[in-house]
């Protein structure tokens, strides 16, 4: 149950800052975001390192909460906003291909850095990690941030909560909602199951990692799949198979048979990532970008907020048995209320 506070609290901050975030970002450029969200970050996770309570946790993962979005909303917008048409599902699917690769090596630097030299020194040294892609902003084109006509007066709550008016950000709120609830109840606690099982942390780190491995390997079809299949459909399908690993985690809480439920839950990080970027672009205008985006993150975290404390209650009120299948079935209905919402535009 504390686990599941410490990694809601996060997504619950980031619900409610990334709107206006969203909305900062398209006044200051997504370069400069990203590379102000970066180094704050990088610098946070070194205090993780040095936290000796769990409420020096809670405020450090508020902290946190607080600064990413700045990173990971303004590099979603820059790459979306570099080309328009077939070209721009193939610079999403890349930019989901390094996101989702990235998950490869995280788990294994946290996982293996944990169990050789304990939990304080495996934060340094992902922090270092994380200092890379300050380095990678730096690197960026100072053109990207040229701001838009649209983007220089202020835009918070109210301006985003209009974007839901548009049917197809509607879509992409309920899909983005099912791909974190289904991801955060996954990672929260699949590798806690394993590690309890009697799996050591560092081959439950590594399910993690095939998970990743299986989306970075498909992110880059994005671009073909999504010329062949129409993109909301696509992105549907791909998030089912990710309920569907879910729900059959319990049953697959050893090595090598975990490795099932983390092909199917990477078939939906992989696909669904690029896919949803697409869609956010297509329903706005460029100069609303960031915020169509920042109000995606929000729902993102609320999902991501959610579904650790409330997946920590059913499984310690009953057993994983029940409590991954019932949060596929949340996972599920959010999909097929994304499709009911599709086909009434069709």
């Amino acid at each position: 149950g504390v686990i599941g506070v410490l990694l809601g609290v996060k997504g619950a901050v980031e619900a409610v800052v990334s709107v206006p975030i969203g909305g900062l970002i398209d006044r200051i450029g997504p370069r400069r975001a990203f590379i102000i969200g970066t180094t704050l970050s990088t610098a946070l996770i070194i205090l993780y390192g040095l936290a000796t309570s769990v409420f020096a946790l809670l405020l450090l993962q508020m902290a946190v909460g607080t600064v990413r979005p700045m990173a990971w909303v303004g590099s979603q917008s820059y790459v979306s906003g570099l080309r328009d048409g077939a070209d721009r599902a193939r610079d999403t699917g890349r930019l989901s291909f390094v996101a989702t690769g990235a998950q490869i090596f995280a788990p294994l630097l946290v996982g293996f850095g944990a169990q050789v030299f304990g939990t304080g020194p495996a934060f340094f040294v992902f922090a270092g990690y994380c200092a890379i892609y300050v380095l990678v902003g730096l690197a960026l084109p100072k053109g990207s941030d040229s701001r838009s006509a649209g983007a220089t007066k202020r835009r918070g709550f109210a301006e985003g909560l209009k974007l839901l008016s548009i049917r197809g950000i509607r879509v992409v709120m309920l899909l983005s909602a099912a791909r974190l609830w289904i991801n955060g109840a996954w990672v929260s606690f699949f590798p806690l199951l394993l590690v309890s099982s009697g799996t050591a942390e560092g081959a439950a780190s590594t399910v993690v990692s095939v998970m990743a491995v299986v989306g970075t390997i498909l992110s880059p079809t994005s671009g073909r799949l999504a010329q062949r299949f129409r993109v909301e459909y696509l992105t549907a399908f791909s998030l089912g198979c990710g309920a569907v690993g879910l729900a059959l985690a319990p049953a697959l809480d050893s090595v090598p048979t975990a490795y099932f439920s983390a092909l199917l839950v990477g078939i939906g990080l992989g696909i669904s990532l690029p896919m949803l970027l697409v869609l956010v672009s297509r329903a706005v205008p460029d100069e609303t970008r960031g915020l169509a985006l920042g109000l995606r993150s929000s729902v993102n975290q609320a999902a991501a907020a959610a579904a650790p404390p409330l997946v920590a209650v059913v499984i310690g009120a009953t057993a994983a048995t029940v409590g991954f299948p019932l949060a596929a079935l949340v996972g599920l209905s959010l999909i097929g209320s994304a499709v009911f919402t599709t086909r009434g535009a069709s």
